[in-house]
């Protein structure tokens, strides 16, 4: 598999853990790029920080985890992003939750701890922060989105 396949397969990995990518058909690539800056973006800057990335992937990482156990299990992953989808996707999400975590858990216990996500996120943020300014802009997560779509990867909502 060719980098570029790897990079958007890791970047889609994460960004649907983390909330990058909205699995809904109801929004366009623009769109959904918009609704998670703002939802990102806590200090209203138009820019994401590194904080502010690694903040919104602390909530994400404790919505899931509906045991409060430190670890996400496929099942709460599953649960978690039909809850997000509200129905507006198929039931039948892909990537599967199975190879989102595989993607995530580096220790291959078959779960993804709060350090496992923290650090995939951080890795994902690099990714996206092309310039290496340290925050991201809305063309850099559209730059990313569209890597994902460029790849063939299936997009939660677009099957």
């Amino acid at each position: 598999m060719n980098t570029v396949k790897r990079l958007a397969r890791t970047l889609l990995a994460i960004s649907l853990c983390t909330g990058l990518t909205l699995a809904s058909v109801a929004f366009a690539a623009d769109d959904s790029v918009t609704a998670q800056m703002k939802a990102m973006d806590t200090n209203g800057d138009g820019m994401v920080s590194a904080n502010e990335h690694a903040d919104y992937a602390r909530a994400q990482f404790q919505a899931m985890d509906a045991d409060h156990n430190g670890q996400v299990t496929v099942a709460e992953m599953d649960a978690w992003r039909k809850a997000q989808i509200k129905g507006k996707a198929p039931a039948n999400l892909q990537p599967s939750s199975v190879t989102l975590i595989k993607s995530l858990d580096s220790n291959n216990d078959g779960t993804v701890s709060a350090e496992e996500y923290a650090t995939a996120a951080e890795k994902d943020f690099n990714a996206m922060d092309t310039n290496h300014d340290g925050k991201l802009t809305a063309d850099e997560m559209r730059i990313a989105h569209d890597t994902q779509v460029a790849s063939n990867m299936p997009v939660p909502g677009s099957n």
